[in-house]
């Protein structure tokens, strides 16, 4: 007899683990822009991105993505920042956030 299928399955685990080392390019980003540590991925600058309304662009997400290890994904989504700055304006905890974006847009390979 099969088993019944409910329409849902089980998401992978997607907790990060902060102990583990990070990648080579993920330490220059880090080491460059030390205020990426301070992010908390409160959520608003997504809240206030013009850009993010029409593309996958959330900083904190990016930051959440670059302390996974999916460099080339961070890149691809930060190329869509129009660096207007509204999102840093707005951060609780100052971080300079236009030069994050700039530093993780930079990790994204080249474009033929």
């Amino acid at each position: 007899m099969p088993k019944p299928d409910f329409g849902f399955a089980f998401a992978p685990n997607r907790a990060l683990d902060l102990s583990a080392p990070l990648l080579p390019e993920v330490q220059v980003v880090l080491e460059t822009e030390p205020s990426i540590r301070a992010c908390m991925a409160c959520g608003q600058c997504a809240a206030v991105c013009t850009a993010g309304a029409f593309t996958p662009l959330a900083f904190y997400r990016l930051v959440l993505q670059l302390r996974g290890g999916d460099v080339a994904a961070v890149g691809e989504r930060a190329r869509h920042c129009m660096l207007c700055g509204k999102c840093q304006m707005t951060c609780p905890r100052g971080v300079n956030i236009r030069n994050a974006v700039l530093l993780m847009a930079a990790l994204a390979p080249p474009k033929p």
